[in-house]
């Protein structure tokens, strides 16, 4: 459990110690965004978001749709609007914003955002979990099988590495071809 209280009486402390005004306002930013996230009850939901930052998760989205048509109607009644927040539509990210001006909320593809999570996947080299499956149906099925599957593990499917990931606040699970890793620089 994240001790709010004690983040708060750190950052009080620092903003008594501060004589920039800019820091100052930083303190209280960062002590309102903390008031924010205890007076709406999200403080489990924003334990969750770090604790998913900790892991390497793939990066947070707030909802998925099978097509283009169906994220614009349901993110323009959402109510109140999303300002800025990241949604799946199939397996690709779009950022969702609302534009005061439109009066509705635009999506946009983001085409390297999770190339680049991949990648970094990737580079890590993390370590492969042991699980190998022959094909993608079965590692989907093992998948869906966990009643809370981990947030990222790498698994082999026929000899290639795959990223099975579990985007927890939607509940969605899914397989991305890991690419390889970016060769070591020849600098010296």
């Amino acid at each position: 459990m994240m001790h709010f209280f004690d983040k708060l009486e750190v950052l009080g402390r620092h903003y008594s110690e501060s004589t920039s005004e800019e820091e100052k306002q930083a303190f209280i930013f960062a002590m309102d965004a903390i008031y924010f996230i205890l007076g709406t009850g999200q403080g489990t939901e924003f334990e969750a978001y770090v604790q998913s930052q900790e892991a390497s998760a793939p990066p947070l989205v707030i909802a998925r749709f099978k097509t283009r048509e169906e994220a614009e109607a349901a993110m323009n009644a959402r109510k109140p609007q999303v300002d800025s927040a990241r949604v799946l539509i199939g397996d690709d990210y779009y950022s969702a914003m609302f534009v005061p001006a439109t009066g509705r909320t635009h999506l946009v593809f983001m085409p390297p955002f999770m190339e680049h999570y991949l990648q970094e996947m990737a580079d890590e080299r993390r370590q492969p979990s042991g699980l190998s499956f022959s094909t993608k149906a079965e590692a989907e099925a093992w998948m869906n099988q966990q009643p809370t599957p981990p947030q990222q593990v790498v698994v082999d499917i026929a000899g290639a590495p795959y990223l099975a990931a579990y985007h927890h606040r939607i509940d969605y699970r899914v397989l991305y071809p890991l690419p390889a890793p970016t060769p070591p620089s020849q600098e010296t």
